[in-house]
C-alpha cells in the first residue's frame, strides 16, 4: 500500500473517530422535546423553587452581573453547567444541557466572556441566542455554585441556567 493511501486511512479513522466522540458527547449533554407551554411553565416553577433562596447572579434588566449578589452559601470547585430552555420558536420544545465546566470555557469567547445568552446554552439554537449579556467567567467562579440566569421572553419562552 502506498504511503499517501495510508496516509488517507488514518486521516479517515481520525475523523471518523472524531465524529463518533462529539456525536456521543452532544447526545450525552442534551435532551431536546416537545412541550406545551403547561408543561414547561410546571417544569420552571420546580426549578425557581428550588432556587428560590437565590438571586440569579445575571440581571436581565442590566444585562450584567449583580454587583450585590453574594455566594450562593454553597463552596468548592465548579463541576457542571445546566441550562434549561422552552423555546417558542417554531415547535415549542423543552431544551435540557448539562456540560462539565471545562467545555463551558470554550465558549467564554476572549477574555472568558460570555456576551451573548445563547453562549450559555452551548450546545444548541434557541430564541435566547441573540439576547446581549455582559458576564465573565471569573464572575461565576468567584459566585460559586448557584443560579445564574433565571429569564423569561413576553412570547413565553423561558430561560434558566446554574452552576453546580
Amino acid at each position: 500500500m502506498r504511503l499517501s493511501a495510508k496516509l488517507a486511512l488514518i486521516a479517515l479513522g481520525l475523523f471518523t473517530t472524531l465524529v463518533v466522540v462529539v456525536s456521543v458527547f452532544y447526545l450525552r449533554h442534551h435532551e431536546s422535546r416537545p412541550a406545551s407551554a403547561q408543561t414547561a411553565e410546571a417544569e420552571f416553577r420546580e426549578l425557581r423553587a428550588r432556587f428560590a433562596d437565590q438571586q440569579p447572579l445575571l440581571d436581565m434588566r442590566e444585562r450584567r452581573a449583580r454587583t450585590e449578589a453574594g455566594a450562593s452559601g454553597a463552596s468548592g470547585p465548579l463541576r457542571s453547567f445546566h441550562t434549561v430552555i422552552f423555546d417558542t420558536r417554531g415547535g415549542p420544545r423543552l431544551v435540557h444541557i448539562t456540560v462539565p465546566h471545562w467545555f463551558a470555557r470554550q465558549f467564554a469567547g476572549h477574555g472568558n466572556q460570555f456576551r451573548w445568552l445563547g453562549q450559555l446554552t452551548f450546545l444548541d439554537d434557541t430564541e435566547f441566542d441573540p439576547e446581549a449579556i455582559q458576564l465573565s467567567l471569573a464572575q461565576v467562579e468567584k459566585r460559586g455554585p448557584g443560579l445564574i440566569a433565571d429569564y423569561r421572553h413576553p412570547n413565553g419562552g423561558q430561560f434558566i441556567s446554574w452552576v453546580e
